[in-house]
């Protein structure tokens, strides 16, 4: 799988699942700006679990991302290691 599809699939699962508006999606913000909501660790834990159904593989999110400093960019780049 290529970054390029990684990318598209963790865009659209922010903006299906998390009520981000496409138009507001950026890939340079940290995910609790795109929806303050990621303070809750629950909004962590159901990203982290539409990305393992998504990629069929163990993502740890939760043990390397703070939502308060990480963007959806990071996210792509943690699948691509874990890939």
């Amino acid at each position: 799988m290529t970054q390029v599809e990684i990318a598209s699939a963790v865009q659209a699962i922010l903006i299906r699942h998390f009520n981000i508006p496409a138009e507001q999606f950026c890939w340079e913000q940290p995910l609790e700006a795109l929806n303050e909501d990621f303070k809750l660790l629950g909004y962590l834990v159901f990203l982290e679990q539409l990305l393992e159904q998504q990629f069929d593989k163990k993502i740890p999110l939760l043990e390397n991302c703070n939502t308060a400093i990480h963007t959806a960019e990071d996210v792509v780049d943690l699948i691509m290691r874990e890939l």
